[in-house]
């Protein structure tokens, strides 16, 4: 299994910025292939909505709006678990090293457009 991410110097901000791409599975059959890459999708997409929606509800004196938060807080938490024991099941290394990878990139780009 190989981890590849890039980091790459942004044109218009000081700080580095992450771009995490897909492990490669190596030999895997093309079909275990677009299982972990929707696999790594979805807790990216889970785990930054998540946090647009804490954001949000931080942000928000609305009750109604703020019940719907955490409604949604709660189906992408529940999205993001499901998609990392999956994960798991393919390889626990490749999970540890994605989820720091995420990690990183979630205090990258909410700290620079949070400023």
């Amino acid at each position: 299994m190989k981890n590849v991410i890039q980091h790459k110097k942004c044109l218009d901000v000081d700080e580095q910025s992450i771009s995490i791409i897909p492990f490669d599975l190596g030999t895997g059959s093309q079909e275990n292939r677009k299982v972990f890459l929707e696999l790594q999708l979805t807790m990216a997409t889970s785990s930054i909505n998540h946090e647009y929606a804490r954001k949000e509800f931080d942000e928000t004196g609305d009750a109604e709006r703020k019940d719907e938060l955490l409604e949604y807080m709660h189906d992408c938490r529940a999205q993001y678990f499901e998609a990392r024991q999956g994960l798991a099941s393919y390889d626990p290394y490749a999970l540890v090293e994605f989820e720091r990878d995420l990690i990183r990139q979630k205090q990258v780009i909410l700290t620079h457009y949070s400023a």
